[in-house]
């Protein structure tokens, strides 16, 4: 039997049969409730491990997407340079404001709560009861003020903006205040009032936001669900006690993106244009090590190969996005929500597109340059590319294989393809240069893989990392990344005159940073138990684009000036 219990001032606890399952409430019944009372609280209900919060969250609206994915985890962090990972108050705020779109809800799981007395209760004010209390000489004031909001990105949002103080909810149409109470702590936050905002406008709209009869404590007890509106709500947080247990998961859901160019930005998305810079030098250093003259790097073939070489990325990206959706939802949420923006007909329909313009250059590569051979040679690597996620081959659940895959179909397969547009076959040197370069960067590719442990295995994907495990992986990464640029700096040494080794030393000082860095990272991970090292390992996956493309583009620049030394 279900239970609805008032909350004062507004809100709604509903009380469920304990372990009832979160997916039994249908979304037309929350969105029912929300509409009715802003906040619903949920009691009762199953815990639901991050993965499936973020689903079910998802049958609300799409979500949110961070850095971290679409579950946001709220506790107490040691060092922290954000007071939204401290003991300390939150003042009143809304979601969203430094981001790029404001979240319709906000879904919280509680699965820590500090004891009775100790502070930590998130306060909702209901904004448009502030302003239906309003005068009209405040109504009017409030109307006309603007603020300028600042703030250091430190954290996953910053930046600065100016917000009127009045505006619309977007989808129930009644005016809604948007304040948010500058933040005097770690990451503060400043609130300026723009030209026409009455200067006591700031210390009034605190004030009147204070009100007993706005706010909603909500007080945490674990396995407590609340959902919030955040158009229509501020938020915040009260102190609580230093060290008192408090681990809340957030998920921010949206209002659906009605804007047209929302599309071309999922399509262009799955391309994953954010490997583009790194796979750039993978595109030029075997054009380097093959071309008889720098001019040709601006003939003809070489753009249309250039142009082939790209395409064969985005066909194995876009089906890798296609096959591993689900999986994506939590921590990779950006691409899972481009996938249900483009829909998968039209997802489809950009791969089997691209694919055929790809079959169509190769060909013509091929008979143009009279080398047969590329033709078939890129039709195997896109048929190969697509085997990595796609069944029956799915290279990357194939354990130690992964690592061969990883190399053979990021690096050595596209860098020989390349070398194909200026000679008939391909160097000993060019073929030795890309195994090194790709076991260099397939090793701090491997911290990306470790990052997926949990949900590989989950989802019975049997990667390389999950046969290491987190700290297996990262110390095998640590010897691929020593050996790999340790092997492309002598076979680039060998054709280079030996005063000219010195400009080597980059390549080496780079594979030295990256050592250090893994070594420090098993240094932290070793007296931890397997989850806290996969703790560990998501903490520094933020810095694994950075570490991959300056290898990429110091490898580069190494390359091209032992040739230009020759």
């Amino acid at each position: 039997m279900t239970t609805l219990v008032p909350l004062q001032p507004f809100g709604v606890r509903v009380e469920f049969p304990s372990g009832t399952r979160f997916e039994s409430i249908s979304p037309e019944q929350l969105r029912g409730w929300l509409d009715e009372h802003r906040v619903v609280q949920l009691r009762g209900l199953a815990h639901e491990p991050p993965h499936q919060l973020a689903a079910l969250s998802r049958r609300l609206g799409p979500l949110q997407p961070w850095p971290f994915g679409a579950v946001h985890e709220l506790k107490q962090v040691e060092r922290t340079e954000n007071y939204l990972y401290t003991e300390h108050a939150v003042p009143l705020h809304w979601d969203g404001a430094f981001a790029d779109a404001v979240p319709h809800w906000l879904v919280f799981e509680c699965i820590k709560a500090p004891p009775e007395g100790a502070g930590g209760e998130t306060t909702f004010v209901d904004t448009r009861k502030v302003l239906e209390r309003a005068t009209p000489e405040q109504r009017e004031r409030w109307t006309r003020a603007r603020f300028r909001y600042t703030t250091e990105k430190k954290a996953h949002y910053g930046g600065s903006f100016t917000s009127p103080v009045i505006a619309k909810h977007p989808t129930l149409g009644f005016d809604v205040i948007r304040f948010a109470e500058p933040v005097v702590d770690l990451n503060p936050v400043s609130v300026e009032a723009e030209p026409g905002t009455d200067s006591k406008t700031l210390a009034e709209l605190s004030n009147v936001l204070a009100a007993a009869d706005v706010t909603l404590a909500v007080p945490w007890q674990p396995g407590d669900f609340v959902i919030a509106d955040n158009h229509a709500l501020l938020h915040g947080r009260r102190a609580f006690t230093d060290g008192a247990p408090r681990h809340l998961y957030r998920v921010n859901v949206l209002d659906e993106d009605r804007r047209w160019w929302a599309t071309l930005r999922a399509m262009w998305r799955v391309r994953r244009p954010e490997f583009f810079r790194a796979e750039l030098p993978i595109l030029l250093i075997p054009a380097l090590l093959s071309v008889p003259r720098f001019s040709e790097l601006a003939s003809a073939p070489f753009l249309e190969g250039a142009l082939l070489f790209f395409l064969l990325f985005n066909v194995g990206d876009m089906i890798n996005c296609w096959f591993d959706r689900d999986v994506d939802l939590h921590r990779k949420t950006h691409l899972a929500e481009a996938i249900a923006r483009v829909g998968r007909t039209g997802l489809l329909v950009q791969i089997v597109l691209s694919a055929l313009i790809a079959a169509g250059l190769a060909v013509h590569l091929a008979f143009s340059l009279h080398r047969d051979w590329l033709a078939p040679a890129g039709l195997i690597g896109a048929l190969l590319g697509a085997s990595y996620t796609a069944p029956p081959l799915r290279l990357k659940s194939r354990g130690v294989l992964q690592l061969p895959a990883y190399v053979g179909l990021l690096f050595v397969g596209p860098m020989i393809m390349i070398s194909g547009l200026f000679v008939d076959v391909p160097s000993v040197q060019l073929i030795i240069a890309s195994l090194c370069f790709g076991v260099m960067q397939t090793g701090v590719l491997l911290v990306n893989t470790a990052e997926d442990l949990d949900e590989d295995e989950r989802e019975k994907i049997r990667t390389v990392a999950v046969v290491f495990q987190a700290l297996g992986t990262v110390k095998l990464a640590r010897v691929l990344v020593l050996l790999g640029a340790l092997g492309l700096a002598a076979s680039v040494a060998v054709t280079t005159p030996m005063s000219a080794w010195s400009l080597l030393v980059p390549l080496i000082a780079v594979a030295v940073w990256n050592v250090r860095w893994l070594n420090a990272l098993i240094t932290k991970m070793t007296p931890r138990d397997e989850a806290g090292r996969r703790q560990a390992i998501r903490d520094q996956g933020k810095h694994v684009p950075t570490r991959i493309e300056t290898g990429a583009w110091v490898a580069l620049a190494c390359v091209a000036f032992c040739l230009a030394a020759r």
